[in-house]
């Protein structure tokens, strides 16, 4: 009875989930191209864009990496299972990479505030 249930609504929560993600991912994207026009017509200060694209892809790629794990539960085949385990590797490099990025821009947005803080007021400043 639960194996039944299992097989025939979790598929629907996998793409449900995914769609989720992938709803993530595009709006982000469409939001970075906005903001990316906007910049560049008004005074060409893109830096916060590839952080917000790079935030957007992240949890973007959490939501399809879950829908990947409950995938797990319905796999039938070894084939199957070394086809989710290569998704879910590729996943994660991604992942790493993007975060690393992210966390690369917090890094120099934070040294480039509490420079610019000290320039001005020769206080040093403590942001949250």
């Amino acid at each position: 009875m639960l194996e039944h249930l299992l097989h025939e609504y979790l598929p629907v929560v996998i793409h449900i989930i995914e769609i989720i993600g992938i709803f993530i991912i595009v709006t982000g994207a469409l939001k970075a191209f906005k903001d990316y026009l906007i910049a560049f017509f008004k005074d060409g200060n893109t830096s916060e864009l590839r952080h917000d694209l790079g935030t957007a892809m992240v949890t973007g790629l959490e939501f399809k990496m879950a829908a990947e794990i409950l995938r797990t539960v319905v796999v039938r085949t070894w084939q199957e299972v070394a086809m989710l385990g290569a998704i879910v590797v590729i996943r994660e490099i991604l992942f790493f990479f993007i975060n690393r990025d992210i966390k690369e821009h917090n890094s120099e947005n934070n040294t480039h505030n509490n420079s610019t803080n000290k320039k001005i007021s020769g206080i040093k400043i403590e942001r949250d």
